[in-house]
């Protein structure tokens, strides 16, 4: 749940809760004011009686109208007495309710009862109309204050998810700066230096462990040809022993495949500097078939079975680094076959898709692309091969993928 959801949720949750605890109150207050009031008016229409008895000595006539009612009978009880209530209608076809005083007069040594009921109707319509009033009210401010908090959240919370986007589109060693928007936030601004301050620090440790790895892999070479050519010399001298040759051949193995490591390292830092800028429009069919032939006498001597659909796909890309591509997705799928397998080739104008049958089950996609990494039994011969296609892949703007089907690795690319 996003921050800002969650923002709005309490404090709707907390603001709704306020005004009906606010609302019970003020019904409740506003109730007990406006019967307060009707029995005040009840207690002057007792006075008004108290004076009539004293004056005539004779209880006044009974009434009886539409809101009033005045009524009296002789009192059980023998003593000064008076009682609010709440009553029912006379009038069981009215729902409006009375409120009704109770009291005791002596007249003529005779205690009456009198019993004075006023009707609540207007106090009743009164308070349903300020509820209803108050409800409304209390709506259109939760609604109006819904909006007006998305509105400025949504402004207040932009620069931040501008950072984040920038965020999510930089790619450590691509040229380019990041540009932070400007805030008024302090909190913002503080995140945004330090976001930029680290990523600073990042590309500075970037660009000199790739110089390093660069300029280790050239001061390489040529140790390493003059180590090879020396093994080719001693490999062909006819006066060494068996054990002496086994011993010389394991080396120059070693030799060549750290030779082989160290013109990968070169590839993928070229890759990685963008040395490979120029594009260009070709037909991807015409490439593949050319490779095809490259590769038909390494196929046949593992006996491999090659079945191939392609069709005519115009792709824009550096032409170099499609060759590259293809060449190691070959290599792999040729070293992985078993003997007498098969490779499958297919093409359309989305998809460049490369199978080959395996027995060993899927490999591990989450590190089948990491540099050096051994997914499963079947793995590149120093783990960079499909870092390579990787790498090639981004910078062209494809999309490589992988998934294990029917006994079979599928790789594909998608332009």
């Amino acid at each position: 749940m996003k921050l800002f959801t969650r923002y709005l949720r309490i404090n709707l949750m907390v603001t709704l809760l306020i005004f009906v605890l606010a609302s019970l109150a003020f019904y409740f207050l506003l109730w007990y004011v406006t019967i307060h009031q009707v029995d005040e008016d009840l207690k002057i229409e007792q006075r008004e009686i108290q004076f009539y008895v004293k004056k005539f000595n004779r209880p006044p006539e009974p009434l009886n109208v539409k809101d009033q009612s005045v009524s009296f009978e002789v009192s059980a009880i023998t003593k000064a007495y008076r009682k609010f209530s709440t009553i029912p209608s006379p009038n069981k076809s009215q729902t409006e309710e009375f409120r009704e005083i109770s009291f005791t007069i002596l007249v003529n040594g005779q205690w009456l009862l009198f019993k004075v009921s006023k009707s609540m109707e207007t106090v009743q319509n009164l308070n349903r109309s300020i509820i209803l009033i108050s409800l409304v009210t209390i709506i259109t401010i939760l609604l109006v204050s819904l909006l007006i908090n998305r509105w400025q959240m949504r402004r207040l919370w932009k620069p931040f998810y501008g950072t984040l986007d920038n965020i999510e589109k930089f790619r450590l060693g691509e040229k380019g700066a990041l540009h932070f928007e400007k805030s008024s936030i302090v909190e913002f601004e503080l995140l945004n230096s330090r976001i930029d301050q680290f990523i600073r620090e990042a590309e500075k440790e970037y660009f000199l462990l790739k110089e390093f790895t660069e300029n280790a892999s050239h001061e390489l070479q040529t140790p390493l040809s003059i180590v090879r050519s020396t093994l080719d010399v001693l490999i062909q001298d006819e006066n060494i022993s068996e054990s002496q040759s086994h011993s010389l051949q394991t080396a120059y193995s070693a030799i060549q495949k750290m030779s082989k490591l160290n013109q990968s390292l070169l590839l993928l830092n070229k890759i990685e500097n963008g040395q490979f800028t120029e594009t260009q429009i070709f037909d991807f069919k015409t490439l593949v078939e050319q490779k095809m032939a490259d590769w038909q006498e390494l196929w046949q001597g593992r006996n491999l079975k090659i079945h191939s659909s392609l069709h005519s796909t115009q792709i824009n890309m550096n032409e170099q680094l499609a060759e590259i591509l293809l060449n190691n997705l070959f290599s792999n799928a040729a070293r992985h076959s078993a003997e007498g397998g098969s490779v499958f080739l297919k093409l359309d104008e989305q998809v460049f898709e490369i199978s080959n049958t395996a027995n060993n089950g899927a490999l591990d996609p989450g590190k089948l692309f990491i540099r050096f990494s051994k997914a499963g039994q079947i793995t590149d011969q120093h783990g960079l091969g499909l870092s390579i296609i990787k790498q090639i892949a981004r910078v062209s703007n494809k999309i490589v993928s992988y998934h294990y089907k029917d006994d079979r690795h599928f790789f594909s690319i998608r332009f």
